[in-house]
């Protein structure tokens, strides 16, 4: 068949590779299917040009990405397309629609079938179905409409092995386009996620999509992975998405030993929790081409630490940043504004603490509570929750439309702009910064990084 892929217009905070899309991609290119992919995020796409793409495509099937603050976007263009090419088969996933599948059938008849869950093998037995003109209604995490009523096959699992898996299609996408865009201190760089899954119980996080059980690439298929970046695209930075990237020593420390091994010359950054590292790990780290981490520190406070249920204290933070700092690798520490239970003292500790960490980067949202997390459900119950998803906030986006805490969405915003504004300029920080410079690549990213300061 005949496929198009597309990531919906939106409210985003930053632009990347669409990694979920690019997997599915693959995985029905291996079943002989011709799939092209189109990237609201990227390219500026009027209606008459989707419907020439579709033509000209000829496509027969068209699978769109939901995430929670692109809903709308997504269940407009549904509509665009049904109403123009109405012989067209329509399929939503992703995180929002695995999470309300139900309601979005609903609300938007467009959609023929929402895929919940992993994408991969779900689309290849639902393509094979539907071109072989069988019955599809045993595919589980499958959502369709039967004489009227609305269908959902619940997920009954993950996909076990994600070294079957083929590496992404990115074939489909201008990857430069992207580097561009992406937050990193060499061009060209891109994306990669080498895990899925996350097993700890942080209240503001949902795993609709890849779960609570950790599943990994072997490090050898990492390593396929990043040659073929390198050598077939000229990549020379990775951004490691994967929510907790050094769950595994043993792991982390045989994918570095191999880039060492192979001499590969791969600047990396990745994200991890405070009480995933070590001092051996993060050398070995340094030693294979990390320069940066980011960590999700989110507050100041020990209290609200164990409202959120990070699993964290203060002193483990520290300890992990000091750690991480001896190595020679630069940090990252995320914050979070406007937990329930909050208090303004809390906020201005969590400021406070900031600065004291001694950390290269910081960056503070205020908290948004997503279908599907515990935060969600406090938030319900507490009646801070509105149904208007298109005003979620991001990191640096705009002014909320709610505050899940006492303190109010003004003073939110306030404190979010004091936060940036406190850490950034002070002067003992302007002066690291400048000392920090030591090649174009550095002033470069440096001088970025103050045009997206001067934009919050």
């Amino acid at each position: 068949m005949n496929i198009l892929l597309i990531n919906p217009p939106g409210k985003i905070s930053f632009v990347s590779p669409p990694l979920g899309l690019l997997y599915i991609a693959a995985s029905l290119k291996e079943d002989g299917h011709n799939v092209s992919l189109v990237d609201y995020n990227l390219e500026k796409i009027s209606d008459d040009d989707l419907g020439q793409i579709i033509t000209e495509k000829k496509n027969e099937a068209v699978g769109i990405s939901v995430v929670t603050p692109k809903v709308y976007g997504a269940m407009e263009l549904a509509k665009l397309i049904k109403e123009k090419f109405p012989e067209i088969i329509v399929i939503a996933g992703g995180p929002h629609a695995t999470l309300m599948p139900e309601e979005m059938m609903k609300e938007c008849p467009a959609i023929d079938f929402i895929i919940q869950g992993e994408g991969e093998i779900r689309s290849k037995e639902l393509f094979s179905k539907l071109e072989s003109k069988t019955d599809y209604s045993e595919i589980d995490g499958l959502v369709f409409r039967k004489s009227g009523q609305i269908i959902n096959n619940k997920v009954k699992g993950y996909i076990a092995d994600l070294n079957a898996l083929p590496m992404p299609a990115r074939e489909l996408v201008d990857i430069k386009r992207y580097a561009s865009k992406l937050k990193t201190s060499v061009y060209p760089a891109t994306t990669m996620m080498t895990s899925r899954g996350c097993p700890f119980r942080c209240i503001y996080c949902s795993k609709p999509v890849t779960g609570s059980r950790i599943r990994s690439l072997s490090p050898e298929k990492v390593l396929k992975e990043i040659e073929e970046l390198a050598n077939k695209y000229g990549i020379k930075e990775i951004i490691f998405y994967d929510d907790s990237f050094t769950i595994d020593k043993p792991r982390v420390m045989k994918i570095c030993d191999m880039i060492i091994e192979r001499k590969i010359k791969m600047r990396w950054q990745c994200e991890t929790r405070a009480n995933l590292v070590d001092q051996e790990m993060l050398n070995k780290m340094k030693e294979s081409g990390c320069y940066l981490i980011a960590y999700g520190i989110e507050s100041g406070s020990d209290r609200v630490l164990a409202i959120l249920k990070k699993g964290l204290t203060k002193e483990q933070i520290r300890k992990a940043v000091e750690m991480t700092k001896k190595a020679g690798i630069q940090v990252l520490g995320y914050f979070m504004l406007g937990i329930p239970g909050e208090t303004e003292e809390d906020i201005k500790e969590t400021i406070k603490f900031s600065k004291e960490l001694n950390l290269d980067f910081a960056q503070f949202s205020i908290a948004t509570a997503y279908p599907g997390t515990e935060l969600y459900r406090i938030a319900k119950q507490n009646n801070k929750i509105t149904s208007d998803w298109s005003k979620s906030v991001y990191a640096l986006g705009g002014k909320p439309l709610i505050s899940l805490s006492d303190v109010s969405v003004d003073k939110l915003y306030y404190y979010t702009k004091k936060a940036y504004s406190s850490f950034y300029f002070r002067p003992a920080y302007i002066f690291k910064k400048i000392s920090s410079i030591k090649s174009i690549n550095d002033l470069v990213y440096t001088i970025r990084g103050l045009f997206t300061l001067l934009k919050i």
